[in-house]
């Protein structure tokens, strides 16, 4: 009998003790705010700096706050809103400090077409255009319009994004009247006709090809036009000499 009321006694006190610390918790004001950008590492769009900006600015900061006040489901949810998030996780520590750990949305190219100016991410999230989007992309200029959207250019912007020699020669995606594909590189003053967007990789492939082969022996300059529109053939137009 006295094991059980001991027992009992115990338990309640737990109970207590339980309610107790966590008012106490709630009571506790938030001492310090921690950012933190999980892959900074290897992306460098956005810093710590960025999220406190956005955290001043929708009226987030939970310094100076009881804890049992700070709404940390309301505080992802509303940093989200910006746009260049990837992802948001807040919680609670214990001693009065209030977590943001952040991701970053991946550009991959940028469109400025028809008035518009954006970025897309890798997954065909569009994005502000904001100053910290310093990386070279592909600029997306032309007829970009609901015959062929941005989304119909994205797997092939991923695919250049992916691989470091086309990352670093094509500097813009230009889409003509006919809504046919036209690259222009950084390395070289051909337009490149790619036609459709379908089967691009082996029309990178043929591209690549042409480089190795042919521009490695006459120049970079005899020919101004390299077509890839038809299935299996690489045109090359010479320069005209005036």
């Amino acid at each position: 009998m006295l094991r059980f009321l001991l027992m009992v006694v115990l338990v309640v006190y737990l109970f207590v003790a339980f309610f107790v610390l966590r008012s106490h918790a709630a009571e506790e004001k938030c001492l310090d705010l921690q950012v933190e950008v999980l892959d900074s590492a290897t992306h460098h769009y956005i810093s710590p700096a960025d999220v406190y900006r956005y955290i001043e600015e929708y009226d987030l900061d939970p310094c100076g706050k009881p804890m049992g006040e700070v709404n940390t489901e309301d505080m992802e949810r509303t940093l989200m809103l910006n746009g260049v998030l990837g992802s948001v996780e807040c919680y609670k520590e214990v001693g009065g400090t209030v977590c943001v750990k952040v991701t970053q949305r991946i550009p991959v190219m940028r469109v400025m077409a028809n008035g518009s100016n954006y970025y897309v991410d890798t997954e065909g999230h569009r994005i502000v255009a904001v100053a910290q989007y310093r990386t070279p992309l592909p600029l997306v200029t032309g007829q970009v319009d609901s015959t062929l959207t941005y989304l119909d250019l994205l797997p092939m912007a991923r695919y250049i994004y992916g691989h470091p020699f086309w990352n670093a020669q094509i500097e813009q995606i230009y889409v003509n009247e006919r809504h046919e594909v036209e690259l222009v590189p950084r390395v070289g003053k051909q337009t490149i006709l790619l036609g459709s967007v379908e089967d691009y990789e082996t029309k990178f492939d043929n591209l690549m090809l042409v480089y190795k082969d042919v521009f490695s022996k006459t120049g970079w300059t005899m020919y101004d036009t390299v077509s890839l529109k038809f299935k299996n053939q690489v045109v090359c137009t010479r320069r005209k000499k005036w």
